[in-house]
């Protein structure tokens, strides 16, 4: 057993899988268990709801942002919101870092409160998001 293995556990036969697959391992192999991370559904909720800031034009600092730069944004605010902020480190070239978790990384109820927090950040806002772009 050379691959890693990833089974999501929704019913008895899951278990069942799981089990079996932790008794085939080698001696020194490593069993991770965690809540599952975001979905394919929230990612693209997500993006909706920022792309709708971006073809709203709305500024921030003076410009507009692309869909990574509101991503970011959102990221650090929602942290910050949720008392877990990242960090700000000096770069390798000098430069300053914001150090923050990935949406990539976040889990399903993480994802969620963020989506819920851009949701409302663009009602205060006044950004439509009930347009073609709009979250499903």
């Amino acid at each position: 057993m050379t691959d890693a293995r990833i089974i999501h556990i929704r019913d008895r036969y899951d278990y069942q899988r799981a089990q079996s697959e932790v008794m085939r391992a080698p001696l020194g192999h490593v069993v991770t268990i965690r809540p599952p991370t975001r979905s394919t559904e929230q990612n693209a909720a997500l993006h909706r709801l920022l792309q709708a800031i971006v073809k709203a034009r709305h500024k921030w600092a003076g410009r507009t942002w692309s869909i990574d730069d509101w991503r970011t944004l959102m990221v650090s605010a929602h942290s910050k919101a949720t008392k877990r902020p990242g960090e700000i480190v000096p770069g390798i070239e000098g430069e300053f870092v914001a150090l923050r978790r990935s949406t990539t990384r976040m889990s399903v109820a993480e994802l969620s409160s963020l989506i819920e927090y851009v949701t409302a950040w663009c009602a205060q806002n006044g950004i439509d998001t009930d347009g073609p772009h709009a979250p499903a």
